[in-house]
């Protein structure tokens, strides 16, 4: 693909952690995705958001996306950092959250 070596060992590097640590997402709104002991996951989101600034570097043309928010944060931090309104699920609602319901089938 024309990746240079250093950064191809650091992708490497960085999906072997992930093979390694990760666990589970959650089924839920509020809660973070699981991960094994021995890692620091923010700073493995750090490393892959510097993974993607090399990538856009080397290939400016190519649009680089970053998808691995998902495994880190839960869907209301995810939410509430685009400046979106966090989720409650239909039988709880919650104080300045919308229903689920409501996300999915507006009226």
């Amino acid at each position: 693909m024309g990746i240079e070596d250093e950064l191809g060992e650091k992708i490497l590097a960085w999906t072997d952690r992930f093979q390694k640590f990760f666990v589970t997402e959650i089924d839920g709104f509020a809660m973070r995705p699981q991960w094994h002991s021995g890692i620091n996951v923010f700073d493995w989101y750090d490393e892959g958001y510097r993974i993607v600034g090399e990538l856009r570097a080397q290939f400016p043309i190519v649009h680089v996306k970053p998808e691995f928010a998902q495994y880190v944060f839960s869907v209301n931090e995810r939410r509430e950092s685009m400046g979106l309104v966090p989720v409650s699920l239909p039988n709880e609602p919650k104080a300045g959250h919308i229903s689920i319901t409501e996300l999915l089938h507006p009226t």
